[in-house]
């Protein structure tokens, strides 16, 4: 329904931020993840949104990145798992630790999430890795080091059956390597595999 919302960060703390928009000021709870990424006030911002309806109460969630967003959206999508919980999550660990994690099967790194027990570790892992094998979304390569060639080299061994999680270790590790062009990132993260 809100997409985003784009403006004037005028307030912020660990558990939310104000954003004027249209000489409306729109609070968004948010994660200490986001918290991290906001600039000062008074700095123009996107928050990326999510607006929940629960017993006839409306609550927006704000995230700095789509991929921030999407995760929260599938940690609520698992029964056990409330928005509260999945902020919890999300200010534990970032995005691609929480997915990796579910990639592996790791449920006792999930477990190290306060309020996440074991009960709610396995079934997060149990109901988001079959989607996460399948259905992350492309948010664009979380690698730097080596710009566009990475996020190229991760789309061809996503090409070639590896999940997105695999495919971006891979390269993190062929980056850190040394490799450098998008044939030597492929070469190395497939000797790696």
């Amino acid at each position: 329904m809100i997409e985003f919302i784009e403006g004037v960060l005028t307030a912020k703390s660990p558990s939310d931020a104000v954003v004027q928009v249209g000489g409306m000021g729109i609070r968004g709870a948010i994660s200490l993840t986001t918290y991290d990424d906001l600039p000062a006030t008074g700095q123009t911002i996107r928050l990326w949104t999510h607006l929940q309806l629960r017993d006839e109460e409306l609550s927006l969630f704000a995230f700095s990145t789509q991929e921030e967003r999407w995760l929260f959206q599938q940690l609520i999508s698992v029964n056990g798992v409330g928005p509260k919980l999945a902020m919890v999550a999300l200010s534990a660990a970032k995005p691609d630790v929480i997915r990796r994690a579910v990639a592996e099967g790791d449920s006792d790194r999930l477990k190290s999430i306060p309020r996440i027990g074991s009960k709610i570790a396995e079934r997060i892992v149990l109901e988001l890795k079959k989607k996460f094998s399948t259905s992350i979304p492309d948010f664009g390569a979380k690698v730097t080091t080596a710009g566009g060639d990475s996020a190229e080299a991760i789309s061809a061994l996503c090409a070639l059956g590896f999940t997105r999680v695999e495919a971006e270790k891979a390269v993190d590790g062929a980056v850190k390597r040394g490799g450098k062009g998008v044939e030597e990132l492929l070469r190395l993260a497939l000797r790696a595999g």
